[in-house]
């Protein structure tokens, strides 16, 4: 135990520490203080609350309630993707901040506690029968200014179709969010044709997406949890990697942490601080990933554990809070709150804010 904590004590060492980072600028700052400490689990760590699915995914997860609940949605129209469901949520869980589109601000604005950060989501795409191969910018900062949003959020999927075109997208939105004095929060997901077909959530996408995200000026990175690649994907992952190492003989690294056995908790996050190591000036939180059937409540601890030993400043979650009756969803965001209220996770910041003008 007493090594473990050593361990977990050096790996938080190795992160970005907010008092470190002054060149950002006094906007930037102030904002990312305001998530990382003033809110949530606060003492540098972050748990935020993401609605921007009713885009990404559709109408239906209206139907997220269990069974018996849904008499109550018949009847109030209010079933868990109501964005009064999930202010609702947000307003007595206690989070970092929350995520919402520029329509969803604007109409449901009066209902959120002013208390709660808000991360403006300023772009998304339909699920179609052929989905679009990169989202669509929807807001604007100017707007987002309006709104009082503490930072900015945009999604960019490194291998999609349109790639080339999607990273001058995002670092266009970037540079003008920075310049505004917001921070920007990047959802760096691989997809694309050949990705998904290898495993988009296996190490060495979740790897590569989060090196780019920073490449590009994200200030946090949300990323996905790096899954073991398992079946007919895992040929076609090693295949890959063995060609990539044509040209990087490294990449090969990436099969030695892919046991055919379950891999270990200390294997997990072993694999979790190779991403952190990658983007040492970046923030990182990971996401909930898809709805959680069994055992949510031991599934969300054991993800959580994981990466916030490795390092990690937190996670955001989703449907895995707001796409449950919201008693259950504000015990899952307390079961998450306080592992990262564990003192080994806290990171000090050792400076007042005027302390670097």
């Amino acid at each position: 135990m007493m090594m473990e904590r050593e361990h977990v004590e050096s790996y938080i060492r190795s992160r970005p520490m907010l008092s470190r980072l002054t060149h950002l600028g006094r906007g930037r700052l102030e904002k990312l203080h305001r998530m990382l400490y003033q809110n949530g689990p606060g003492k540098g760590t972050f748990l935020s609350l993401p609605f921007d699915q009713l885009i990404e995914h559709g109408a239906a997860h209206i139907f997220k309630w269990e069974k018996e609940n849904l008499t109550d949605i018949s009847v109030t129209g209010r079933g868990s993707a109501d964005p009064r469901t999930v202010i609702e949520l947000a307003n007595k869980g206690g989070f970092s901040a929350i995520v919402l589109h520029p329509g969803i601000v604007d109409k449901y604005q009066d209902l959120l506690n002013l208390n709660i950060p808000l991360i403006y989501k300023i772009d998304g795409h339909m699920t179609l029968p052929q989905n679009p191969s990169a989202p669509s910018t929807i807001g604007s900062i100017r707007e987002a200014l309006k709104l009082g949003a503490s930072a900015i959020g945009m999604s960019f999927y490194p291998g999609s179709e349109s790639t080339k075109e999607d990273m001058k997208r995002i670092g266009c939105i970037i540079e003008e969010a920075h310049m505004s004095g917001l921070p920007a929060v990047v959802w760096a997901y691989a997809r694309g044709p050949g990705v998904s077909d290898m495993g988009a959530d296996s190490l060495y996408w979740v790897h590569y997406s989060c090196v780019v995200a920073e490449s590009l000026g994200a200030d946090i990175i949300k990323t996905k949890f790096p899954e073991p690649v398992k079946g007919q994907k895992r040929e076609i992952y090693f295949n890959y990697l063995r060609k990539m190492a044509k040209k990087i003989a490294e990449a090969e690294k990436y099969i030695e942490l892919e046991p055919e056995e379950e891999l270990t908790e200390e294997q997990h996050i072993k694999r979790v601080k190779l991403i952190l190591d990658a983007v040492p000036r970046s923030f990182v939180v990971v996401s909930g990933g898809p709805k959680v059937r069994k055992d949510p409540e031991k599934a969300i601890a054991t993800t959580t554990k994981i990466v916030m030993k490795a390092g990690a400043e937190g996670r955001i979650i989703g449907r895995n809070f707001w796409g449950v009756p919201i008693n259950d969803g504000l015990k899952y965001v307390k079961i998450v709150t306080n592992i990262m209220n564990s003192p080994q996770f806290h990171r000090p910041f050792n400076i007042r804010m005027q302390d670097s003008y």
